[in-house]
């Protein structure tokens, strides 16, 4: 494991976040949307992971009442594997604990073993699919987790 700097995204964060976010989905998100999301507070919370100052990935986290709601979670290719996205994921648990949710959910494209090997992992279970969710028409496993999550 490397031991990542996991902080708040910022706006200057856009153009480090969006190179992640191409490197690593077919369908990446527009960079609208990446700084629409950063210039309101309150909506979601991003949080960045930096070895040696640098942005090697990021997520997305969002809730309701009860429930936060992993909205993304992206690794740079040349870092996973390292612990990156356990450490956001231990974030992440950290803010959903402050907000006092109780459980945490997630949509994985059902194609992406390595992703849903990780949820696995820390805790989340097959809740149901979502037919045609992305834009190429691949499913989405809709995937929840009881928290705290089982990050070691």
């Amino acid at each position: 494991m490397q031991i990542a700097d996991i902080d708040f995204c910022v706006p200057g964060d856009i153009d480090e976040l969006y190179a992640i976010e191409c490197a690593c989905f077919p369908s990446p998100w527009k960079r609208y949307l990446l700084e629409n999301d950063l210039s309101e507070l309150g909506e979601v919370v991003y949080l960045k992971a930096l070895l040696n100052g640098v942005i090697v990935g990021y997520g997305v986290l969002g809730r309701n009442e009860t429930e936060s709601y992993l909205q993304n979670l992206a690794v740079s290719p040349e870092h996973r594997r390292l612990g990156i996205a356990s450490q956001l994921m231990l974030g992440f648990d950290g803010i959903s604990a402050e907000w006092g949710c109780r459980r945490m959910r997630l949509e994985v494209r059902s194609s992406n073993t390595s992703a849903r090997d990780f949820y696995a992992r820390i805790g989340f279970i097959y809740q149901s699919r979502s037919r045609g969710y992305y834009s190429n028409g691949e499913d989405a496993l809709i995937l929840a987790a009881r928290l705290p999550l089982k990050i070691k």
